[in-house]
């Protein structure tokens, strides 16, 4: 019972040193796990940036540059 909250690490016996570039042959699948995440969660985030770049300079140029698209942004915003 007293071992029922205890955390292993998993080992993946793999050649990756050729793949990787790493000497060792064990990987510890939590970081390669976590790494996979960060990469996922870094590229939805670029993806929402440019396409946000995108939308402002579509705008930009829809309304004749930034005094037009302020204008219409207030008119937008306010109503009046």
């Amino acid at each position: 019972m007293h071992n029922e909250f205890a955390i292993t690490k998993v080992k993946v016996r793999k050649k990756c040193h050729a793949l990787l570039g790493r000497p060792d042959h064990n990987i510890d699948v939590g970081r390669e796990v976590s790494m996979v995440g960060l990469g996922v969660i870094l590229c939805t985030g670029a993806i929402i940036g440019l396409s946000g770049f995108f939308l402002l300079v579509g705008g930009l140029i829809k309304y004749g540059g930034i005094t037009g698209f302020v204008k219409g942004w207030l008119t937008a915003f306010t109503g009046i």
